[in-house]
């Protein structure tokens, strides 16, 4: 028996790929531009499917011609692509999302984990956000999200799927190029930690909230293996580091372990505006239910600790991130 992992060679994908590896799992990732160079350590260890989310038959295929007894599905369409192109973010996100679920219910698949996303709350929340807080989505991919979380609970009503997603809160990482207007958090340190100079394109004062990628896995990992019967609320927030930072107290941070880092701040207007409104309409972020429910505590809780271990492992592998 297999676990299946769609958008596998992604950031998160790949880490969580040598993750299970190491529990002892067998691995099939799935993506319709597989980057070799992510999983070249763990090439020969795992399965490599190429294929597209949106066509029936490829998800089918991948399922039934794998023994998959778990989905990780964590492909799709990020926000940007998803705003300029609807029509191709509706085919990956909301029928490829359809699709593992269908094929999930078809052979048997014991467990699906989805992965959402605070875009499923919008921009007009002002409040702090729990797993209760009404979701009312502004983008097409917070939409199709959104779609993918109600559809996944439809499926454990109606069918006893094992259905369970996680709403990640700004997740950086090593090698992460999220969006435009959110990937500067990722790049402001890798830059730094590789001896590059950095222009930033938000503006200092710009709020965000981070939730570092080794967090991300982990807390993937808690929700997946977690016993059924503790699964109540089925689509949790989790937070990293619950405090609002600005993108100047990032720079702060990271000149505490790199004093030479050279960064600049010139902001581009429409994603500092962006960027601005994204997390300015929110007051904060509880995650009260996925610690109550099956343990859920970041190990990366400050700036400081994060971004010392970003800097490590970039450090570690700078081959790789230099080519990004």
């Amino acid at each position: 028996m297999a676990i299946l992992i769609t958008g596998g060679t992604g950031n998160i994908g790949a880490a969580l790929a040598r993750s299970l590896i190491k529990k002892g799992e067998k691995v099939v990732l799935f993506d319709i531009v597989p980057r070799i160079e992510r999983i070249a350590d763990i090439q020969d260890k795992v399965k490599l499917i190429k294929g597209d989310l949106g066509v029936w038959p490829e998800v089918l295929n991948a399922v039934n011609a794998n023994e998959i007894q778990g989905i990780f599905h964590l492909g799709g369409w990020l926000s940007g692509p998803s705003d300029e192109n609807p029509w191709g973010s509706f085919q990956t996100n909301v029928v490829g999302t359809l699709n593992v679920l269908e094929a999930a219910r078809i052979f048997g698949v014991e467990r699906v984990f989805f992965a959402s996303t605070i875009a499923t709350f919008g921009l007009e929340t002002n409040q702090i956000i729990t797993d209760e807080t009404l979701q009312r989505p502004s983008t097409m991919y917070g939409a199709g999200k959104l779609y993918g979380e109600l559809l996944g609970r439809f499926y454990r009503r109606k069918f006893g799927l094992d259905f369970r997603s996680i709403r990640y809160f700004g997740a950086v990482g090593p090698g992460a190029r999220p969006t435009p207007h959110a990937a500067y958090k990722s790049l402001m340190i890798e830059n730094a930690a590789l001896g590059k100079p950095y222009e930033c394109p938000v503006s200092e004062e710009t709020i965000t909230y981070l939730t570092y990628y080794k967090d991300a896995i982990r807390a993937t990992e808690m929700l997946y293996y977690a016993p059924r019967e503790r699964i109540k609320t089925i689509c949790y927030n989790v937070v990293g580091i619950p405090q609002a930072m600005t993108a100047k107290s990032m720079e702060l941070a990271i000149k505490k372990v790199i004093p030479d880092a050279k960064i600049i701040f010139k902001p581009d207007p429409m994603l500092t505006k962006f960027a601005k409104g994204l997390y300015q309409a929110f007051e904060g972020f509880d995650d009260s239910r996925a610690r109550e429910e099956w343990g859920w505590k970041p190990l990366y809780s400050t700036l400081e600790k994060m971004v010392a271990d970003f800097v490590r492992e970039v450090r570690k592998s700078p081959h790789l991130y230099a080519s990004f």
